[in-house]
Order: C-alpha cells, then structure tokens, then sequence
C-alpha cells in the first residue's frame, strides 16, 4: 500500500522533475486535453505551420491530418476568415499580437465559438515565428448569452401586452441571442385542448415547412413537454414516433413556457444540441412564463 504524501512537507523544486523528464510531449498533451486548449506554431521562412491533436480536434481534423493556414481557415464561419487572415499578416509583417473569437463554420445551424490566440516570435526586427493557442470558448460564450437573455428580454417582455407579443420575443431572442435560429413558439388555446403554432422564425419554416398545431394529448415531444413541464432533447428525428414532418430538421429541443405553452428548437443535423443549449431554452421559456402570467393578472384586475 502506498502511504499517502504528506502535502504540509512537499519541497519545492525548480528543476523539471525526474517523472517529466524526456516525457514533454506527453505532458503537454495531456495539459491540452484537461484544459481544452490547443496549440499551433509557424515557421514563416518556411511557411510550416504546426498544429497539436488537441488544437485539430477543436477545428475538426483528424491527428493525422496536416492542414495547412488556408484549411484551417477554411474552418471558420466565412464572416470572420478575412479577420483571421488580415490578424496573421499583421502578425508577421508588423509583429502585432491578435486574440480574436470566430465562428466555427460546420452544417449545424446552432454556433460554435473558437478563440484564436497568436503572438509573434521576431528577431532582428523580423518575424520568424508564430506561436499561439486555440480554444473552443463556445460554453464560456452561452454563459454571457444568459446574462443577455436575462437584461435584454427582460426589459423587452416587460413592455408586452399580449401573449402574441410575448412569443414575437421569446422566438426573435431565441434566434438572434442564443442562436437557434429554427424555432417555433406555441402557446395553448383557452380550452388547454391545443398548441397553438403562434409563431415560427423565418429559417425554421424553410427548412422544416409551415409548422403544425398540436393537441396537448398526443403523443408529440412538444405536447409531452407541456404536460410534464420537463424539458428534453431529442438528439435523433429519426427516433421520434409520430406522423409529423420536420422537414431538413434532424434533432430538437423541448422546453416549457410555464402552463402557457412550449418553445422548441431544431437543428439540420443530428445532436445538435447539448445540456446548455436546453438550460438557456428553459430560461428563456421561464422568462415568458412569467411574463404571460403578468398579463393574465392585469387584464383580470382590469375587468374587476
């Protein structure tokens, strides 16, 4: 049996210890793996460029893989790749360090976020070498997208007059702040019998058609998501027994608008979506919820 160390009496050392030594690449790989951070060098006389796995695991490639600046590029949402490229050349003919965010171009519909970190290497007053890091920052980026959600469509639905009104919100923020550009919002008739289909973005009904109601007994995620109140993924269309279309629509998320309703979302390929794409789906659909009930409570004080 091993005695455990005593962590009072460790000594401090300021060589590179015995377990490292002649083990750097190891090391380094698993400091990359634990901390999602890749990293990426490039000769500029000889226009190598050099990417660990971990940084070409964050940009989709193969280990084996060489790919080269304008592959790597390639990767990028298109809005961004002139940033990239007009970053590098600033790198190498001026010696300017750069940090940029950038959309990962792929054929999901909801956004990924890389961060793209360089800083040159120059001697004698030239640039012989880029070195920097690479980290997919796309959970950090959902973090603020809830503070967002939290001042702008707060103040938004605070203003809003109706259930309609409330929906308009609830689907623009869903698609211009969290990114789920194919949503629909339905909200359930006065008899609580149907979902109403009161609102669907412009993107959703290219790809998935004009949207059905639903009524709340059948067996449909939306419908089971009013019922339960629980929130859910469906990671595979292909696996969801009903009789509806979703057209291009491959996978979807499922959350409740308090008793007033439900807000999905879907995505052109399969498990799009994870754990956060739904925890901010439910505050968004908590945020409405609240303010559909407020509206209810004043045009009854009204009709007293």
């Amino acid at each position: 049996m091993v005695d455990s160390p005593d962590w009072d009496r460790t000594e401090v050392s300021q060589s590179v210890p015995d377990a490292f030594e002649g083990r750097l690449p190891e090391v380094l790989g698993s400091l990359q793996r634990l901390t999602g951070i890749g990293m990426w060098s490039y000769d500029v006389p000889r226009s190598e460029l050099w990417w660990s796995d971990e940084a070409k695991r964050i940009h989709g490639f193969e280990t084996e893989e060489t790919p080269t600046v304008s592959d790597v590029v390639g990767r990028y949402a298109e809005t961004d790749r002139q940033a990239v490229l007009d970053g590098l050349v600033a790198a190498i003919e001026r010696g300017e360090s750069f940090s940029l965010g950038v959309g990962y171009a792929s054929d999901r519909t909801t956004e990924r976020t890389i961060r793209l970190c360089c800083e040159p290497l120059v001697e004698e007053g030239a640039t012989v070498a880029l070195q920097g890091v690479v980290r997919d920052v796309t959970d950090m980026k959902r973090q603020e997208q809830r503070i967002e959600i939290l001042r702008r469509t707060s103040q938004e639905l605070r203003s809003a007059s109706s259930k309609d009104e409330v929906a308009e919100i609830l689907a623009d923020a869903a698609k211009n702040v969290l990114g789920l550009v194919n949503t629909t919002v339905r909200l359930v008739d006065e008899n609580r019998n149907v979902l109403q289909t009161t609102v669907a973005t412009e993107e959703c009904l290219e790809r998935a058609g004009d949207r059905p109601n639903y009524t709340v007994t059948e067996d449909t995620p939306a419908a089971r998501t009013y019922r339960t109140g629980e929130p859910v993924i469906h990671a595979n269309h292909d696996q969801t027994e009903d009789d509806h279309s979703r057209g291009a629509l491959q996978s979807g998320l499922y959350v409740p608008i308090g008793s007033h309703g439900v807000l999905s979302a879907g995505d052109v390929v399969v498990d799009a979506f994870d754990e956060y794409d739904l925890e901010a789906a439910s505050l968004l659909g908590e945020l409405g919820a609240e303010a559909i009930t407020r509206i209810g409570w004043v045009k009854r004080s009204r009709a007293i």
